[in-house]
């Protein structure tokens, strides 16, 4: 793919990206292939590249947990404080929505739909042609074992949920 092909690229899926913002408590989003790469952003620039491409390769692993145990993530809910991540698995990536406050969950859950369907196919194409520029070298697998996950954090107490149930 050459230059102009991905700034068009980029261009298609931050316009799409900016109609999120027609939801209250949205504050920006960007979406991440499934191999860490930034497609493209549509957040304050407070956040700099390289951090969301970070961040988005680290959100990309909770749906690679799932897949570990069978289950494919088709949305999830990271909170943090007061804001939240909204998750959303699309092909080739992920979008992910980032909400500052109160959100109408069924207004964002419907954007998100409609927005992940609109840009699908580039974030696919971004996925197959363009390298992947993940910050962090993947875990290496010992002969006869699998490769090592990632060392999770504890959350509080009452802030882990799966399959909309708290767990200890």
């Amino acid at each position: 793919m050459i230059a102009s092909e991905v700034a068009a690229l980029t261009e298609g899926v931050r316009s799409s990206l900016a109609t999120l913002k027609d939801v209250n408590g949205v504050a920006g989003s960007f979406v991440c292939t499934k191999n860490g790469r930034l497609v493209a952003r549509e957040i304050p620039a407070l956040f700099e590249d390289a951090v969301l491409a970070e961040a988005g390769s680290r959100l990309l692993r909770v749906s690679e947990t799932f897949a570990a145990s069978g289950d494919e993530l088709e949305a999830a809910v990271v909170r943090y404080g007061e804001h939240r991540i909204y998750l959303k698995s699309i092909a080739g990536g992920t979008l992910c929505i980032v909400v500052a406050g109160s959100v109408n969950m069924p207004a964002l859950r419907m954007a998100a739909n409609l927005v992940g369907r609109r840009i699908a196919p580039a974030v696919a194409r971004a996925q197959a042609e363009l390298p992947p520029t993940s910050t962090e070298p993947a875990p290496r697998a010992v002969a006869g074992r699998p490769a090592a996950a990632p060392v999770a954090h504890e959350a509080p107490p009452g802030m882990r949920r799966f399959r909309g149930r708290t767990v200890e």
